[in-house]
């Protein structure tokens, strides 16, 4: 007996594949549907290109679609295809972000990130905030030690580096960014990228979110 997919397991398969992206979005964006696009690129071979095929079949037959659609559509039919899994991208690999509404000022939040790095690296961590400084994180007793080099530090707005946990084969970047809100409030964001697997990524999220959470503690 055939069985079909019910129209729950279609929808979550369409969410799998656009991510934060929507039908609407794409038949607005490009003119034609999620569904069409599926079916054009099926038609056109697209299961045995790479990203770099589908992006350069895209350009030359549908220049119509912008280049930031046409990586989009690569993208979402890579994760339709099984060939992409969410959070995974051609250029970064598997990233996470956080976010947090602090209800500090950007600068008293930048003193905090820069004279308590524990709260966000590790207990242990010394880091001096400069430009191509190294770093070390000792293990703890449910982390394992990690070190990188400092590469952005601009005060107030944003620092940039490099995050490697010693069983990690290449290193990840992390950045932090502040953002003014409302009158005394600021947005603090963590963007990390490079990560080695789907794995690592689910269990970076939650460990940036928990160490947003202690820099908001201590900012407000």
């Amino acid at each position: 007996m055939v069985q079909h997919d019910t129209a729950e397991e279609t929808a979550s398969a369409v969410d799998r594949a656009l991510g934060r992206l929507s039908p609407g979005a794409v038949r607005e964006g490009t003119g034609r549907d999620w569904t069409d696009w599926l079916d054009l690129l099926d038609a056109a071979g697209g299961a045995g290109w790479d990203h770099r095929g589908i992006v350069d079949f895209l350009d030359r037959e549908h220049p119509e679609v912008s280049p930031w659609w046409q990586q989009s559509l690569a993208v979402a039919y890579e994760r339709a295809r099984g060939k992409r899994v969410l959070g995974q991208t051609s250029d970064v690999g598997f990233q996470i972000g956080a976010q947090r509404s602090v209800a500090a000022s950007p600068g008293h939040v930048w003193e905090v990130l820069v004279t308590r790095p524990e709260l966000w690296l590790g207990a242990g961590a010394t880091v001096v905030f400069e430009p191509g400084r190294a770093y070390e994180v000792p293990p703890g007793e449910s982390t394992s030690g990690a070190s990188g080099e400092i590469r952005v530090v601009k005060p107030g707005d944003r620092i940039r580096m490099t995050w490697q946990p010693v069983d990690w084969p290449t290193p990840a970047t992390l950045q932090i960014t502040l953002t003014p809100a409302a009158p005394g409030k600021t947005r603090l964001n963590a963007h990390l990228e490079k990560l080695p697997s789907a794995e690592v990524r689910e269990a970076m999220r939650e460990r940036m979110k928990a160490a947003m959470e202690r820099v908001a503690s201590a900012a407000e």
